[in-house]
Parts: structure tokens; sequence; C-alpha cells
């Protein structure tokens, strides 16, 4: 679960706010007027990083085409936005998922993963508003380019 400390207290007491920390697994530094920071132990978030690779490893290799269907199916239980993607795009954002995640945890830095989960769930929001027309038909192309202003006003 972990801890909570502000990081007054951090700077005043670091022992204490470390013992939290290897009692609870991490601790939550809160801050004012910026983000709280995590302090946790590094061996364990690298072996927990680690672990996270294997699996998505063995998940990758392990998938043909009937498990790619399957799990198409089971995702929707955790991520019930996948149900508003086309049938047809489901198997693209698993195989994208699971790229973007083995990428991802081979280099430690899990952002490209985050942004593409963000970016289909955006996908499957706008397949559901009602004012888009997922044909396109709603759309008019110019046969030469227009220029627009910029939003912020600088030239």
């Amino acid at each position: 679960m972990g801890a909570t400390a502000t990081w007054s207290e951090f700077l005043r007491d670091p022992n204490r706010v470390i013992e939290a920390m290897e009692e609870n697994g991490d601790v939550t530094l809160v801050r004012r007027s910026a983000p709280p920071v995590r302090l946790s132990d590094a061996a364990e978030a690298a072996a927990t990083e680690e672990t996270l690779g294997a699996l998505t490893q063995l998940l990758a290799l392990a998938m043909d085409d009937e498990l790619l269907e399957r799990l198409v199916d089971r995702l929707t239980i955790a991520f019930p936005w996948i149900e508003l993607l086309p049938a047809d795009q489901r198997p693209e954002f698993v195989a994208d998922f699971l790229n973007n995640a083995r990428g991802g945890l081979s280099v430690g830095r899990l952002s490209g993963l985050t942004a593409t989960l963000a970016a289909w769930r955006d996908t499957a929001a706008a397949y559901a508003d009602p004012r888009i027309r997922v044909d396109a038909s709603d759309l008019d192309y110019l046969d030469e380019p227009v220029p627009v202003p910029n939003p912020e006003g600088d030239e």
C-alpha cells in the first residue's frame, strides 16, 4: 500500500521516512505546489520491472490468432471502452499495446505505453461520439491548402 509523508518531514527526519518505506514498500512524499514524489527501494522496483518485462515477453511470444481473439474478448472486462472500437481494430489495439509494453519495459520507460493506451481510449471515445460519422461522410476535402490562423495569435 505504501505510506505518506510530507517533503518537510523527509527533510527534517529522513531516517524515519526511510524506515516507513522499508515497512510499507514505498512512501509518497507530498509537496506544496508540486506533484508528489514516490520514494521506493530501487532493487524492489527493478525486480518488479524485470518481472513485468518477462510476463510481457511471454505473452507476446504465446500470441497466436486464437489466443489473440480470446484476449481481445477478455480485455473488454478490464477496458470496457474497447467495445466502442470497431471489431477489426481491437486486435490492432492488442498488438500495439503489447509492442509498446515490450519496448517500454526493455528500456525502463512506460510513458509510451501510457500514451498508447490514452490514444486508443480517445479513439474509442471518438467512435462513441454521435457527432462524428465513422465512415467520414461528414468530412469536406479541400482541393487546395487553405491557411488557418494560429490559435495562439502568433503569426
